[in-house]
């Protein structure tokens, strides 16, 4: 009896602790996944819009078609003057959904965000909401007219 080595109860109180500290951890980890492809998601969207801001500048009316956020290769229009690369894609994948009014200088980039892109939303999306709650990941990202318009969501 002089076998020095751990017992079957002490191998299963560390396994036990082990697996309460991956049930709290987890979950932590996969929400910061989500919320950093939200922000990155976010980032992009800035950045198209400030140079769709740039282009209603020079032009006085916003791009007129989405083939600077369709087209693989970009719009020669408006890269490399507005933007050296327009990101295609939001955090989860997803094409961004660019949307204008005819003529004016109104604009929408919007992201579906971790589900598709709601195709529903036009320009530009009124206020209604408050954009400071990252809790929901499902829904749209919409940057309009140079402010975020709606998700991630909470209603007043």
């Amino acid at each position: 009896m002089n076998k020095k080595g751990f017992t079957l109860i002490e191998l299963l109180i560390v396994v036990a602790i082990i697996g309460i500290i991956a049930a709290i951890a987890i979950p932590n980890l996969l929400v910061a996944l989500q919320k950093g492809k939200q922000k990155a998601t976010m980032g992009d969207l800035k950045t198209i819009g400030s140079a769709i801001e740039s282009y209603v500048t020079d032009w006085s009316f916003a791009p007129q078609d989405d083939t600077f956020v369709t087209v693989a290769t970009g719009a020669p229009y408006f890269e490399p003057f507005y933007i050296k690369i327009v990101p295609k894609k939001d955090g989860w994948g997803n094409a961004f959904v660019y949307s204008f009014l005819t003529g004016g200088d109104q604009y929408s980039v919007s992201s579906g965000g971790r589900g598709p892109a709601n195709v529903a939303l036009t320009v530009p999306a009124p206020q209604l909401y408050d954009c400071t709650s990252l809790s929901d990941f499902n829904l749209d990202i919409c940057y309009s007219n140079g402010l975020f318009t709606c998700g991630p969501i909470v209603k007043r």
